[in-house]
């Protein structure tokens, strides 16, 4: 796999979002929040069900759909939910609140609490192992391929047995003095593990051995003060079969070809979430909160939503002939993606802040105060 070196760039610098350092920061949003823009709605946004599965005490729990339910978790409980009809199936407790989570790879699930424990449960909701971490953890674990992957502040990627709980391995990466305190994910590729970094890289490891199969630049830091310099790689990697992407802090949204690492394109943007993509498009969040659209095929901008400004736009998901995001108002917003033009919308309890979960043609959103819902585009 090629490693990528992209040229840095110049980012317009607009704080607001919380760091993390020696010790934690908080920065106060210095703009208002644009109000809700009037839209003519052209579809119906339906919520076909929702439940609650208690607070998200970090604000960064994300729901997982697996081919048989859907996983989410809450306060300190992890819970199994009916796909078709939201009702719980069953719930686990864990020791202390969940600060990272779901990952699940259907059979089994892991979370991390504030106690700095990874916990691993099978489908029945059985406690199968737990282990202590180096440090407090917020990024969800990644389950699969016979392993448990987690990342712990610290920067420490460990890689776990998934049926005994033994630690195979471990990669330690470097933190800068300051970073960013927004979601993360880890992903599947091909290459293995994609794993984003506070410097503005993008590893892949090798599942079975932490092995680095390649590391990406996908921003480059520049500036005097350790704020100018932030460059976090944020949100979750794209992955599908033709193409990798993502995004960084006051840097880039990259994407490379998926099997062999070669750079497609690169375009500048202060990104605080993932990249998104379907068939024509890679969608993407700034740090304002414009919505940019992107040509999958050479990154040329192909339209841009300034009309939501500050108001905490979440990843972009295709839910039906739309796409969706969350507010931290709770409104689900449905935009039109080939023009960008907002054209639906329905609303949940609390704010949204990490991405939903595909399900069918919906998808299923969980805010910060315990709601899962399961949105689609139309009807009855």
């Amino acid at each position: 796999m090629a490693i990528q070196k992209l040229l840095p760039i110049a980012a317009a610098l607009a704080l607001a979002l919380p760091l993390t350092g020696c010790g934690i920061f908080s920065s106060s949003d210095p703009h208002e929040p644009h109000d809700y823009p009037d839209f003519s709605e052209k579809m119906e946004a339906r919520v076909v069900w929702r439940t609650n599965v208690g607070d998200a005490v970090a604000a960064n729990l994300a729901p997982a759909v697996t081919d048989t339910a859907v996983y989410a978790a809450g306060e300190s409980r992890v819970v199994r939910l009916d796909r078709q009809t939201g009702n719980e199936v069953w719930r686990a407790e864990t020791d202390g609140e969940v600060t990272a989570g779901v990952g699940t790879d259907g059979s089994h699930v892991a979370v991390g609490t504030d106690k700095g424990k990874v916990q691993v449960f099978d489908a029945e909701g059985k406690l199968v192992w737990e282990a202590k971490l180096s440090s407090d953890i917020e990024v969800p674990p990644l389950v699969g391929a016979g392993r448990v992957i987690v990342k712990t502040s610290d920067t420490r990627i460990t890689g776990f047995d998934l049926i005994t709980g033994q630690r195979l391995w471990h990669y330690q990466g470097q933190a800068p003095a300051l970073t960013l305190r927004d979601f993360s994910q880890m992903a599947w590729s091909p290459a293995g593990v994609l794993i984003g970094q506070a410097n503005g890289r993008l590893l892949a490891l090798n599942p079975n051995d932490g092995r680095v199969v390649f590391d990406a630049v996908i921003g480059q830091a520049k500036g005097i003060t350790e704020v100018e310099r932030l460059i976090d790689v944020v949100g979750r990697p794209w992955v599908d079969q033709e193409l990798m992407c993502a995004a960084a802090f006051q840097g880039n949204v990259v994407c490379m070809h998926t099997q062999n690492g070669r750079l497609v394109w690169n375009a500048p943007v202060s990104a605080v979430t993932g990249p998104v993509a379907d068939g024509r498009l890679v969608y993407e969040v700034d740090d304002a909160g414009r919505l940019h659209a992107y040509n999958r095929q050479n990154g040329r901008e192909a339209w841009v939503n300034d009309r939501f400004l500050y108001r905490g736009a979440s990843a972009p998901i295709r839910v039906g002939a739309a796409l969706a995001f969350g507010d931290y108002e709770g409104n689900i917003t449905f935009l039109d993606p080939a023009t960008g033009e907002a054209v639906g919308r329905t609303r949940l309890s609390g704010a949204v802040t990490t991405p939903a979960a595909q399900y069918g043609y919906g998808a299923v959103f969980q805010t910060v105060e315990g709601d899962v819902a399961y949105v689609v585009e139309g009807g009855e």
